[in-house]
């Protein structure tokens, strides 16, 4: 049981996590407004809706946590999610449909007389191909006349960035990466074409509202400002409405990507690529887990082929069309589309670099699909062959596989490559990738050569196993049958 490193901010309630389950506390400076919340009948009214993720409340002499907190009230339980994804992953239409599940949350609210304290674009996670809401402690009992405190947090964590990515360039939704707390208006008025000042909503909601804080960019002014204005339940409703139309009437941009349309621009032969199809199932079918992570998914056909084998199916790639493609078909749902760059995945961002952890940090895969990836790394991207395999054993759980297509230079997609270039990768063979494997961790457990084809899989597996027992820790090697005992200050062979 450990705090959430990112649970810090909100003195109404921490997170807490188990191995399977998440904790978040009740703490008294949020006292008035759960027992509302549990009175209007909106805690029934979200949950059975189904855009927030279910709870049970325990009973405190239940709570496994910290009992030294006299100030915790209740405890609420739910299970973990498989995988906790964040905005500068998602593709636009994911963005979209985080921005207006927020919205029909706080539209709910209101009509139960509370509102959305807390429009974070990190509240909303996916489940079964929807969006769903996670964090209970956003609503509050809403006071006649308050304005909606949380309208300017959405609109620079969705509206600014939809807004950029729609009408400026796809790639802007990684502006996130940069700005935690959400995309700054002057920055986004900034740079959004003239043509956005035609829209009214688009108007009001960033460039005059950029405008507006500007003016009262002193902070005892913002607050007098805000408190200034009285606004009742149908002007909040206005409100919201007028962003969920807008919201709405954005649309991904259609831009040409190099490898948006790569199943159409492939040299697989029918035979090589039904060989393909039936290795990643009888493969994928032995070695069944919960998490399977596709690198390089494109379009996700080959993560559709692993969906009937894992719990979830993280399809990744760097290119926002396909993404997008992907989730709009849409596909089954526990696979999730992500976008994710190899040569720069998503950091450890936030408050000492701890609030929302690496892509690495928060992902343990039972399978790896590395499929038609590795030429790309070393040759685009310049990254040598131990390193990849490096990175793919980090990604792996102690039982995990990786499933590489080692895509050799006599390809004609490595030579489309090598066009634009000098050769100068003469350690890319597949000698090379063998005897990289054991400095990486890894064993080939099975090789397949696809006919009609230059291109090989192997199934990989960890070489080494992690052991203890009462005296020591350490590592097994597979294939050399050894034992190295891991001590603080030695590591020996134990005979």
């Amino acid at each position: 049981m450990q705090r959430d490193s990112a649970s810090f901010r909100d003195p109404s309630g921490h997170v807490f996590m188990s191995e399977e389950m998440v904790f978040r506390t009740i703490r008294r400076p949020y006292a008035d407004h759960w027992a509302y919340l549990r009175a209007c009948g909106l805690l029934d009214a979200v949950v059975q809706s189904g855009m927030l993720f279910p709870f049970e409340e325990l009973p405190l002499r239940d709570w496994p946590g910290p009992c030294h907190d006299a100030e915790v009230l209740a405890v609420l339980r739910t299970n973990r999610l498989p995988f906790i994804s964040y905005p500068y992953e998602w593709c636009f239409s994911q963005l979209r449909a985080a921005a207006l599940l927020t919205l029909d949350m706080h539209l709910l609210a209101l009509k139960h007389g509370c509102v959305l304290k807390d429009a974070s674009a990190y509240n909303v996670q996916f489940l079964k191909g929807k969006p769903v809401f996670i964090d209970i402690l956003s609503f509050e009992r809403w006071v006649e006349g308050r304005p909606w405190e949380a309208y300017g947090q959405f609109c620079t964590h969705f509206l600014a960035p939809l807004a950029l990515m729609s009408l400026c360039d796809v790639r802007c939704g990684m502006l996130h990466r940069q700005w935690i707390d959400g995309i700054p208006l002057d920055l986004a008025s900034r740079l959004l074409p003239l043509r956005s000042r035609l829209s009214p909503s688009l108007a009001m909601h960033i460039h005059l509202h950029a405008s507006m804080r500007e003016k009262h960019g002193d902070a005892r002014l913002s607050a007098a400002k805000a408190k200034s204005v009285r606004l009742d339940a149908q002007r909040l409703r206005d409100v919201a409405q007028s962003l969920r139309d807008v919201v709405q009437s954005l649309h991904a941009p259609r831009q040409a990507t190099e490898w948006g349309n790569y199943y159409t621009d492939t040299n697989y032969t029918p035979v090589a690529r039904a060989a393909k199809e039936q290795a990643v199932r009888d493969m994928a079918a032995r070695h069944g887990g919960h998490l399977a992570l596709d690198l390089g998914a494109n379009t996700g056909a080959f993560s559709v082929l692993l969906a009937p084998s894992f719990d979830t199916v993280l399809a990744t790639d760097v290119d926002h069309t396909a993404m997008e493609r992907l989730w709009n078909k849409p596909p089954p749902e526990n696979v999730l589309p992500l976008l994710l760059d190899l040569s720069s995945p998503s950091p450890a961002i936030g408050w000492a670099c701890l609030e929302r952890p690496s892509f690495f940090q928060r992902c343990r895969a039972d399978w790896v699909s590395a499929l038609a990836l590795c030429h790309h790394l070393r040759i685009t991207a310049g990254i040598p062959l131990p390193n990849i395999l490096t990175m793919m054993a980090s990604l792996l759980t102690e039982n995990g596989v990786c499933l590489l297509e080692f895509v050799p230079k006599e390809d004609s997609q490595v030579q489309r490559l090598l066009s634009r270039r000098e050769d100068i990768f003469d350690d890319y063979s597949k000698s090379t990738l063998r005897e990289c494997l054991p400095s990486a961790g890894l064993r080939v457990l099975e090789s397949i050569t696809l006919p009609e084809s230059v291109r090989t899989l192997y199934l990989l597996g960890r070489a080494w196993s992690i052991f203890a027992n009462s005296s020591a820790i350490g590592l097994y090697n597979n294939e050399c049958k050894e034992y190295f005992c891991l001590h603080p200050s030695s590591q020996s062979t134990i005979n």
